[in-house]
């Protein structure tokens, strides 16, 4: 079953250079770890959208196990304001360091 994780990130206005750089780095990693990675960033818009998708549970529990997952997970709890978590569309309320135990 296809699972699809969205991340709507509001990074803190002076780190969102610093945060977009980081996100791009291990962004670059996580997507072999996926079927599909999407990271959408405007100047003009503070919010970065991140869509992320796998073929399989097995598959995503993996990625929210590794060390790159943590270390995204650490960069949004370090440089940004607010994450809204969405999987499958609905609203996820556990913040981002928890997804592993999903």
């Amino acid at each position: 079953m296809k699972k699809v994780l969205e991340l709507l990130i509001v990074p803190n206005s002076w780190k969102k250079k610093e945060f977009s750089q980081s996100l791009n780095n291990i962004g670059r990693i996580l997507q072999h770890s996926c079927s599909s990675l999407k990271i959408d960033e405007s100047d003009d818009d503070p919010i970065i959208h991140v869509v992320m998708e796998w073929e399989t549970v097995e598959q995503m529990r993996q990625m929210f196990s590794s060390e790159d997952f943590n270390i995204l997970s650490g960069a949004i709890t370090a440089l940004c304001e607010e994450v809204v978590i969405r999987m499958d569309g609905h609203r996820i309320e556990n913040p981002i360091s928890t997804l592993h135990t999903l």
